[in-house]
């Protein structure tokens, strides 16, 4: 497990001496417990928080360490006895280090010390509740495995080895946090994984200081070469199969203690517009659930922009009759185009963040009742275009259809970029904006890998095979190329 060393300050078996040092640091916590037994005519001392240590690892090792019989003579050091003989089943582990008992005990850890032994006993015995695997709650899927990952690190871990039961299955564990450690692990298969990159995120990660890693969300920001930029550089995901394929893929995992989502290293834009389902449904249909994406994404980003930029700059290039139908419904409208689309898309963001926010049985509800109801009425009072209703429900819609909810938030300023330049210069407010955005794209990278990859003609074939066309299974016989995976036969 990786680390930053503190100044080290040795445990020279005098339990006065430790219990005056951990009690500094812990004593004044009315959940901190320290538990005095003699053991063969010694003084023991058992310190834990009885918070967040396993009660019943606590009883079992009292009764280990009082009811066996000690020999009068020992061969060996004394706590190498007690390791080898009396804790046989706890898989403890020795610190020598009085620094190193303190960050076990804040995990929930059990320590013990013993009189004369130079060492301290660290016993695993963390207790936190966590919830059971469940359904995924932001990656709903109609086939598939339902089952997602949960707060607890160890569990994830298991989910994946039990997936994907591979002997070059690696896990490199930290401990990040400065006030409050928690663990990051990153896993990858060794004979997949570009070592370049494996090593470029270990680097990125042992330099990392920060007081308190919240979850995986400040992980990713730490780790983000583009801190100003928009576009994510790292896929989240809560489902345990879309793991499992990208990890083949020569993809690197980073699981967070405490948190449900996961991270994919590198990403792409491609990646975002591409779910574990797409590979259970036959090639037409995934093909054309994909092309859906695309559109989707184009609805959502210019949809508005165009049409301020129709009404208020250029209505000629509109059909004729399809301009006198705007024109008859925006009859009485006391606002301008680009006025109206920023009350209604002002509108559609706090019924989103009202849905988000409301308790789950509401939520719901106060989509649909506060669509309805505050559409029809902003309509009837002569407020907004009917016509209007219709492009910003759409454009609502179209976020939805994006499988990543990152990315959607990119697209969210995306849209209000593009809709403010189209107010401006019109169609070619709109025309610069989307230079821009393709610049930001095509200069932007994850971790050494384009992110426009594989669509900007490097690795065509992977853009071809796997892109926006998904060819059948049986000819996916390669990993993708853009990775530059060790070995490329899939």
């Amino acid at each position: 497990m990786s680390t930053a060393k503190a100044d080290s300050l040795p445990y020279r078996g005098d339990i006065n001496e430790a219990l005056s040092y951990t009690s500094s640091h812990l004593g004044q916590s009315d959940d901190f417990v320290i538990r005095n037994l003699q053991v063969a005519g010694r003084r023991c001392v058992l310190l834990f928080y009885v918070s967040i240590c396993k009660s019943d690892v606590v009883e079992k090792t009292i009764q280990s360490l009082l009811q066996h019989h000690y020999p009068k003579r020992i061969r060996m050091t004394f706590e190498s006895y007690v390791l080898n003989h009396v804790l046989t089943g706890a898989n403890p582990c020795l610190t020598s280090d009085l620094r190193d008992t303190i960050r076990p005990l804040d995990t929930g850890d059990l320590v013990i010390l013993i009189e004369r032994v130079s060492h301290a006993i660290v016993i695993p015995a963390r207790s936190v509740e966590h919830r059971v695997p469940e359904q995924p709650t932001i990656e709903a899927s109609t086939r598939g495995s339902q089952i997602s990952f949960v707060e607890d690190y160890q569990t994830n871990l298991g989910l994946i080895r039990a997936s994907l039961a591979c002997p070059s299955l690696t896990v490199k564990e930290y401990r990040l946090g400065a006030r409050s450690e928690r663990t990051v692990a990153m896993v990858y298969l060794r004979d997949i994984a570009n070592p370049s990159l494996v090593s470029s995120i270990d680097q990125r990660i042992l330099q990392v200081n920060i007081d308190l890693i919240n979850g995986s969300a400040t992980v990713e920001q730490m780790l983000s070469e583009h801190p100003w930029n928009p576009f994510p550089v790292s896929r989240v995901t809560q489902r345990i199969d879309t793991v499992t394929r990208e990890v083949v893929q020569g993809k690197v995992v980073l699981i967070v203690d405490g948190d449900p989502c996961v991270l994919l290293y590198p990403a792409t834009i491609q990646d975002f517009f591409q779910t574990e389902e797409d590979y259970t449904r036959s090639t037409w249909e995934a093909t054309l659930i994909r092309g859906l994406r695309v559109i989707a994404l184009f609805l959502s980003l210019y949809l508005p922009a165009l049409y301020v930029a129709f009404v208020d700059f250029n209505p000629e290039l509109l059909p004729k009759v399809l301009g006198n139908q705007i024109a008859q419904s925006r009859e009485g409208v006391p606002f301008s185009a680009f006025v109206e689309v920023v009350l209604m898309q002002i509108v559609v963001e706090i019924l989103r963040e009202a849905t988000l926010r409301m308790p789950r049985q509401l939520g719901q509800t106060l989509s649909i009742v506060g669509g309805l109801v505050v559409g029809e009425a902003t309509v009837q009072a002569g407020l907004v275009s009917n016509i209007l209703i219709i492009v910003v429900s759409l454009t609502a819609i179209s976020f939805f259809v994006i499988p990543s909810y990152e990315f959607t938030s990119v697209l969210r300023i995306g849209s209000w970029i593009a809709l403010l330049a189209s107010a401006t210069f019109g169609f070619y407010g709109i025309l610069l904006v989307s230079l821009w955005f393709l610049h930001e794209v095509v200069s932007l990278r994850s971790f050494g890998t384009p992110y426009l990859a594989p669509m900007d003609g490097e690795y065509l074939r992977d853009f071809l095979v796997d892109g926006f066309v998904r060819l059948p299974l049986k000819l996916l016989n390669k990993r993708t190329q853009h990775n530059k995976p060790v070995d490329d036969k899939g």
